[in-house]
């Protein structure tokens, strides 16, 4: 007799790459699930410490940003369609991979931003608690839905919905925590988001995402555009 296959009512997820081999110090887009230039070639990261510099970011152009959109309407498509529940098994992966790479996140906040070893790790703890936060929102949003019966035969439902494609511009004074302030919630109710971390210290949030990139995420729901121009992402509309 042969093997009896169990079903499985959970969503398909990308199969989980290993970090991306090229140079940890240049700073790639991470547009569809790929690792890729921009057509703008690269800027120099400067180390505040000595003035040195410690590695390029992409810097990309209104095409890249262009790209990072229509890539992220095409992944809030399938995003969206997962239930609460379904999205936090690649959300419980990233806080456990960040929390495993706490000391080289932090080493690399240090490098580029110039904030002591102790306050770039708490940094780093303190933005993956936003994370852990974001992986309670079945609880969340299961206590959010309201029924109301207003009057004889006329009820009134309230019900949380995604937005859709959202854009995150991020100042430079806190590289990795203020990205993890709104991104865990974003993409948890189901929301996708464009990250644009500044050109002072995008390597951060490079790694970053080369973490997000080993969650099993469906391609688009996190593509920092490296150094896109904010004009061209301030002027980006909603999908």
């Amino acid at each position: 007799m042969g093997k009896k296959v169990m079903a499985t009512n959970e969503p398909p997820t990308k199969k989980a790459k290993t970090a991306d081999p090229r140079d940890d110090n240049k700073a790639y887009n991470y547009i569809n699930g790929q690792f890729v230039e921009a057509s703008g070639g690269w800027l120099d990261v400067q180390n505040p410490a000595d003035g040195s510099v410690c590695g390029q970011v992409a810097n990309s152009t209104k095409e890249d940003v262009d790209k990072a959109i229509a890539a992220a309407a095409e992944g809030f498509a399938k995003w969206s369609r997962w239930t609460v529940k379904e999205r936090m098994k690649p959300l419980l992966k990233l806080r456990h991979l960040i929390q495993e790479n706490e000391d080289n996140l932090a080493k690399i906040v240090v490098m580029e931003h110039g904030k002591t070893t102790a306050e770039a790790l708490g940094s780093v703890r303190k933005g993956n608690e936003t994370v852990e936060y974001a992986c309670g929102m079945p609880t969340l949003l299961g206590n959010s839905q309201k029924f109301l019966e207003v009057s004889n035969g006329v009820e009134c439902k309230e019900f949380r919905l995604p937005v859709g494609v959202c854009g995150s511009i991020v100042p430079f004074n806190f590289p990795i925590m203020v990205p993890l302030w709104s991104m865990p919630i974003c993409i948890a109710t189901g929301n996708v988001q464009i990250l644009k971390p500044s050109e002072k210290v995008p390597l951060t949030a490079y790694h970053l995402a080369r973490l997000v990139d080993q969650c099993g995420f469906p391609a688009g729901v996190f593509p920092p555009d490296c150094q896109a121009r904010l004009r061209s992402l301030q002027a980006a509309k909603p999908a």
